[in-house]
């Protein structure tokens, strides 16, 4: 029993050295606060599409790029308990439960097989693929499941030592499917006899297998020295036992890197010895510590070769991911057994560094110290060398000799100048050779200092005055260049020689140089206004290039002059404040509060936790070769940037895992493997509001990339804000036909990528669809040519209509004219003629025949025309009226009325109008026996109507002769002819009568 204790705790503190001292690697922590449902990891897997799978005590997880989907029995898992995980020849994933069975998943759904379609036990431990062969391992034996069919092919149960016959593991060797129990040996499946075959027995508690190379790892329980196994595949099927036994806890899982480095996950059950290890020459050694892990309590590993990353699992704290890639390397303050190491400066000599700290320099040959001279070897040195040189204790400038002084001793920088190594501090300037020895001492507390020759120096106190010594070996020669004059140097910080100058830089007062024993201030003289430089470097082109305290970087050519080439604005860098600056060929190595930038050719790429450099302040840096080291206050981080800076840049698949629209997720049945099966989507204009999540394919640091989109085809569709946020959001997008671009920027890898993710077709409303608009314009076509040729219809009917309007106007014409030139009149005119001529009344048949003519040569005239003036009607009507009065011996008397407001010129009516009128006035109204016959003839206007009356006194008419005289043909032919010209026209023409009172004939003519 006390031999059992002094092992372990000998193994307790073997495993803390190794802690202790051990390099640490990036690592990042999953667990139920970043989304996994359960903190118990039992099965971890990557699939062929970069999709992490975890199965965990409480549900299944599918992670990409640091996000979380879950999925439970709820979305149909066999169970929640995930033990193991495999993916087939077909890319489908497997997954096997402790109680419920198998899951199959194809991308879209989960489907469930159990012992009810022929599986041997439920509760599955361990998976195994082989070919289209999929191997089930259960508590009661195996079972093997042909995958292109989902049906089990061979089953096996037996009841071993302890009534179980529990599976723990399988392994192929030569082709061959093996497989250890818990308690029954070391097995093979023959699927040709349909049998197993026991095949060693030596040591028959199995809880895990590993092949590597010709070996075989088994662990066989948690006793002390003796969990694992080592033996050959050889000699193991022999039946042979092992010889080689190491650790000290149940390791339950195996993993082996690209560079042939096998880790083990350790969960012991009698003993508190578990967590992540790894084995070096048959010993294991524990890599919690500089994994970042927290637990002893690991269960399951995955190694990623193509990111080489390692995932651990364990039982309380999730999933840890594990960066093996090991760019950057720490050196803590305990990697040197110490218990700070606050890093001031670093140089390289030869093939040693050099490491400046508080308390002293280390001189390093690789990892290990070689020399070391602490802050109290100063001191003594300074001591004892004062005073063998008393004399230089005469001068202002230099150090005194005080205790206090010493006490508060500051190392400063270390430099390596003419195969001496240079110390500055607040004590003096020491010089040390290359054995490490301190060989020179100087009192000078310079803050910056440069040699213009062997004996020639020239230095800057600390809050002091600029100096030069012409012979600073035997103290002689000083001058102090007075802070009166502007160019005279003030808080310089370095000083590099460039081109037979040496240029200074100034944290208040800028650029200045010092050539043939002069400083000159270039802010001063106005050639250059930076004042507050931080940082000062000389390229491989012999350029400077300066950072100042705003954050802005400086390469500035001064072969000839002074001449700016780039300007690096601090809105280019990632971070506000620059700790360092180091240049390699084309690159700027560039560090600030966030990382390392790196800068090349205007990109800029960074560097930070994710890869292992978990420091925010820095304190120096140093190139030597290919190889960055870059000093904290805890230690240093050594970056060999040979690869990284000649990595090739791909272009980066971008998955859409997730579609909304109108505030709505589409239907899952368009999405695979988590992703849009598709390239494209079809909405209606009212489905136009849309919301798109993607995620980047097998990003290895999915925190370094950003993203901006535009929207192609969109009018003044312009980039999004670079951002990390996964989502595209459109809103109320019109109808058409777009792409979303999308712009991926890696800040690990300096790449930006161009991707069109999605096409989107928004469907017009039907009244903008082409087929709505082609109808409608055939409709309106349609209707412009129904009423087009119904106006043409209407026009020709008009002009049918007017045609015969013309023709009737012409008949009733000649109708009137007929009616007015009728035989009776004729035969009347001539019959009174000759009664002029047999009376020998030439004279009066002379004037008779004269006005006959003239009412003829009217007639005719009138005739022709639509309307004339009514002037020209009276002076026909005259005419008329006194041939027909000659005929009754000018008898009848004649009246003309005219209103006064009447103008006969302008006022227009129909010819032939009124004759018929006066003409029945002649022949019916008067005769023989007619006392003092008389013709009224009366023209007024009212309301825009002409009235024409003709009133005479003759013998009148009964009612039935009044009838008799409407339905007269010439007074018929009249209110035709008005009727045709004056549509709208009631009642044109009204006849009034009594017998022996005359008659009154009323005419009403639009104006």
């Amino acid at each position: 029993m006390l031999l059992f204790k002094r092992n372990k705790i000998l193994l307790i503190v073997l495993l803390f050295v190794e802690i202790a001292f051990a390099q640490q690697f990036p690592s990042t922590n999953f667990s139920t606060i970043d989304g996994l449902p359960n903190n118990s990891i039992y099965s971890i897997y990557k699939d062929s599409r970069g999709i992490l799978w975890v199965g965990t005590a409480n549900g299944l997880s599918a992670i990409q790029n640091g996000g979380v989907k879950n999925y439970f029995t709820s979305d149909g898992l066999a169970h929640n308990s995930c033990w193991a995980i495999v993916e087939d020849s077909n890319h489908n994933m497997w997954f096997g439960s402790h109680r419920g069975g198998l899951t199959f998943y194809d991308g879209k759904k989960f489907s469930a097989i159990n012992h009810k379609n022929g599986l041997i036990q439920d509760k599955i431990r361990r998976l195994f693929i082989q070919k289209n062969l999929l191997y089930v391992g259960t508590e009661f034996g195996i079972s093997v499941l042909d995958i292109k069919t989902h049906k089990i092919i061979f089953s096996k149960k037996i009841v071993g030592c302890r009534n179980l016959f529990q599976v723990m593991d399988f392994v192929e060797i030569n082709s061959k499917i093996y497989f250890g129990t818990f308690n029954d040996g070391f097995w093979r499946i023959d699927l040709a006899t349909k049998s197993i075959k026991l095949i060693n027995h030596k040591q028959p508690d199995i809880f895990s297998l590993h092949k590597k190379n010709d070996s075989l790892f088994i662990c066989r329980g948690d006793g002390i020295n003796k969990a694992i196994s080592k033996i050959s595949i050889k000699d193991y099927l022999a039946d042979k036992d092992s010889n080689i036994n190491f650790g000290s806890s149940i390791f339950w899982n195996f993993a082996t890197d690209k560079r042939g480095v096998t880790y083990l996950a350790a969960n012991a059950i009698n003993f508190a010895t578990g967590g992540i290890f790894k084995t070096v020459n048959n010993k294991i050694i524990n890599l919690n510590n500089e994994f970042g892990v927290e637990t002893s309590e690991v269960w399951s590993l995955y190694y990623d070769s193509q990111t080489d990353n390692l995932y651990v699992g364990t039982n309380n704290k999730g999933l840890y991911k594990i960066d093996l890639k090991e760019q950057i390397k720490y050196y803590p303050a305990s990697f040197y057994k110490k218990t700070k190491l606050n890093v001031v400066s670093l140089k390289n000599k030869q093939n040693q560094n050099l490491i400046l700290h508080d308390d002293g320099l280390l001189f390093l040959k690789g990892e290990k110290i070689t020399k070391e001279i602490t802050k109290s070897m100063f001191c003594d040195f300074m001591r004892n060398w004062l005073r063998r040189n008393d004399v230089y204790q005469n001068f202002d400038q230099n150090v005194n000799l005080n205790e206090k002084r010493l006490k508060d001793l500051e190392l400063k920088d270390v430099q390596v100048i003419n195969s001496v190594i240079w110390v500055n501090s607040t004590i003096g300037l020491f010089g040390i050779n290359n054995e490490g020895l301190i060989k020179i001492y100087y009192p000078f507390s310079v803050s910056a200092f440069g040699f213009i020759n062997s004996n020639k120096i020239i230095y800057q106190i600390a809050y002091g005055k600029f100096y030069k010594s012409d012979d600073y070996k035997d103290n002689k020669g000083f001058e102090i260049y007075e802070l009166t004059d502007e160019n005279t140097p003030r808080d310089v910080f370095s000083i590099l020689p460039l081109n037979g100058k040496h240029y200074m830089f100034s944290s208040s007062g800028g650029l200045y140089t010092f050539q043939n024993d002069k400083p000159y201030s270039y802010c001063f003289n106005k050639i250059w206004n930076e004042k507050e430089l931080v940082q000062a470097k000389i390229n491989n082109k012999k350029e400077l290039v300066i950072a100042n305290s705003f954050g802005d970087v400086f390469i500035i050519d001064v072969s000839k002059g002074f001449k700016i080439i780039k300007k690096i604005d601090r809105k280019q860098l990632i971070g506000n404040s620059i700790s360092f600056l180091e240049c390699y060929k084309d690159c700027l190595f560039i560090g600030t509060e966030k990382g390392l930038n790196v800068y090349k050719n205007g990109t800029v790429r960074l560097i930070d936790k994710e890869q292992g450099l978990v420091a925010k302040t820095f304190t120096s840096s140093n190139i030597n070769g290919t190889v960055l080291t870059m000093g904290t206050q805890d230690g240093y981080y050594d970056f060999d940037f040979k690869n990284y800076i000649s990595t090739q840049n791909t272009a980066r698949n971008i998955k859409i895992t997730g579609i909304d629209v109108n505030f709505e997720a589409i239907n899952q049945n368009h999405f695979k493997w988590f992703g849009y099966d598709s390239d494209r989507i079809i909405l209606p204009y009212n489905r136009n509001t849309i919301s798109i999540g993607f995620e980047p394919q097998n990003a290895q640091y999915p925190n370094k990339l950003e993203y901006r989109y535009r929207v192609v085809g969109l009018t003044n569709s312009n980039w999004s804000k670079w951002t990390k946020d996964k989502n595209v959001n459109l809103t109320y997008l019109p109808n058409g036909n777009y792409k979303i671009r999308l712009e991926i920027k890696d800040l690990f890898s300096g790449a930006v990528s161009s991707k069109d993710i999605l096409k989107i077709q928004i469907t017009p409303p039907f009244w903008k669809t082409w087929w709505f608009l082609l109808s409608s314009f055939i409709l309106i076509c349609l209707c412009v040519y129904l009423i087009y040729r119904n106006r043409i219809q209407k026009i020709k009917s008009e002009e049918r209509a007017k045609s015969e309007v013309q023709k009737r106007l012409a008949e009733t014409k000649m109708e009137a004219l007929q009616s007015q030139m009728n035989p009776h009149f004729i035969f009347n005119a001539m019959n009174s003629i000759q009664n002029y001529i047999i009376d020998n009344n030439t004279d009066d048949a002379l004037m008779y025949m004269g006005e006959f003519s003239k009412i003829i040569r009217q007639t005719l005239n009138n005739s022709s025309a639509q309307r004339i003036a009514l002037s020209n009607e009276i002076e026909y009507l005259q005419s008329y009226i006194k041939l027909e009065n000659m005929r009754f011996k000018n008898q009848v008397e004649f009246e003309l009325i005219i209103d006064e407001e009447l103008d006969l010129f302008e006022t227009e009516i129909p010819p032939m109008l009124i004759q018929p009128f006066i003409e029945n006035v002649f022949v019916h109204a008067f005769d023989s026996h007619s006392v003092n016959p008389k013709l009224v003839l009366s023209f007024t206007q009212s309301d825009n109507y002409l009235f024409c009356k003709i009133i005479d006194n003759g013998k009148g008419m009964q009612s039935r002769n009044l009838n008799k005289l409407h339905a007269s043909k010439g007074i018929d032919l009249a209110k035709e002819r008005i009727t045709l010209f004056q549509e709208d026209n009631e009642n044109p023409i009204s006849i009034s009568s009594n017998p022996n009172e005359g008659t009154t004939v009323v005419l009403k003519l639009q104006n």
